[in-house]
């Protein structure tokens, strides 16, 4: 998987377990992508008092909670993606799986603290993330990222009780302007700032500081002026709990080479309810190189159909779409099978363990 150590510094913001109370990395593989992101056209009409990143109407919002954030994610960015976070929480799936895991341990404790100390559940205040990410696999990647959701003031409020116990954690927190810059620990920097009351811009990374932030919520280098990026964006169901674009140019792909074949994009997106679909793209240089690869896939993959609901691999012009979906019994199922691989593989001689400390 694509290791993303800075994104721990938005979810620190965006989670509510700011200024150093949550330092856990976290790691995606996610999606971006335009086959040629220096191409451009003319971002879509936009009401000139309407600033960049503010939320779209209610009956917009709901189809699609990221639909104005192409206006501020990087035209350069290699992984974009998606997160409908209130929807994803009031799913079947969240509710069964992931729910009872944060009810328990030092993930309630932190959450309850955080709660008390600022006066609002960060869980339930997020209610859509995007993120634009370029230099993907190196330590510290560059990336934007949009919050929707945490009230500003409620978050400003929280800020200033929280700047004298991060400096104890040896983190800092300061105001430039309406930008705030944070820095943790180990040296990695956020600065974000707030484009209406319930919609805050981030950036991480080299460019994490108050002149990174300006040149973001200007607007002026976007991928809504992709139409590389737009047209595969236009074939995503946006409005599912996570979508994703990976541009192929990505160092992520490099491996894929080796196959014969790399993709130009990989993008799709995932549903979670009662059970599980996935809608995936692969974006290849031909249509013959689709229906090639699309007919390797399905030799390949003969064995799992029984594990899921529906599986479909076919070519569509230069595309190979997958479909995938899985009802909550056959998620579980294999969850069941993939912990007992994991076990397998850490077992030893009859004991089925791993020996050492």
């Amino acid at each position: 998987m694509v290791r993303i150590r800075t994104v721990s510094v938005v979810g620190l913001l965006a989670l509510g377990l700011v200024a150093g109370a949550c330092k856990k990395d976290e790691k995606k593989t996610e999606a971006t992508g335009s086959g040629d992101p220096k191409s451009a056209e003319k971002p879509a009409e936009k009401p000139a008092e309407k600033p960049a990143g503010q939320n779209t109407p209610p009956l917009t919002q709901s189809v699609n909670p990221n639909a104005d954030d192409l206006s501020l994610l990087p035209l350069d960015s290699e992984v974009v993606m998606g997160l409908n976070f209130s929807q994803l929480q009031t799913s079947a799936l969240w509710k069964k799986f992931v729910e009872p895991q944060m009810m328990k341990g030092d993930t309630q404790k932190k959450l309850a603290e955080f709660k008390d100390k600022c006066g609002f559940d960060p869980m339930a205040a997020v209610k859509s993330i995007s993120i634009g990410m370029k230099g993907v696999g190196a330590d510290k990647p560059d990336g934007v990222v949009v919050v929707h959701g945490p009230e500003k003031a409620k978050v400003n409020a929280c800020l200033d009780k929280m700047k004298d116990e991060a400096a104890k954690d040896g983190s800092t927190i300061e105001r430039d302007g309406d930008v705030v810059n944070i820095k943790n620990k180990s040296g990695e920097d956020f600065a974000f700032t707030y484009v209406s009351d319930d919609t805050l811009v981030g950036v991480i990374g080299t460019n994490a500081n108050t002149a990174g932030v300006k040149a973001v919520t200007a607007g002026t280098s976007a991928l809504k002026t992709s139409p590389a990026f737009v047209e595969m964006y236009s074939k995503i169901n946006t409005a599912d709990s996570l979508w994703m674009l990976m541009n192929g140019n990505s160092k992520a792909f490099d491996k894929a080479a080796a196959l014969g074949f790399k993709p130009k994009a990989v993008f799709g997106s995932v549903n979670v309810t009662d059970g599980l679909t996935v809608d995936l793209r692969v974006r290849l240089d031909t249509p013959d190189q689709a229906v090639q690869i699309a007919n390797m896939a399905k030799g390949q993959v003969a064995q799992f159909v029984k594990m899921v609901d529906k599986l479909d691999i076919v070519a569509d012009a230069a595309d190979v779409k997958v479909n995938v979906a899985l009802s909550t019994a056959k998620l579980e199922a294999l969850i069941q099978q993939f912990a007992g691989m994991m076990g397998g593989m850490g077992g030893g001689g009859g004991g089925g363990k791993m020996g050492g400390p």
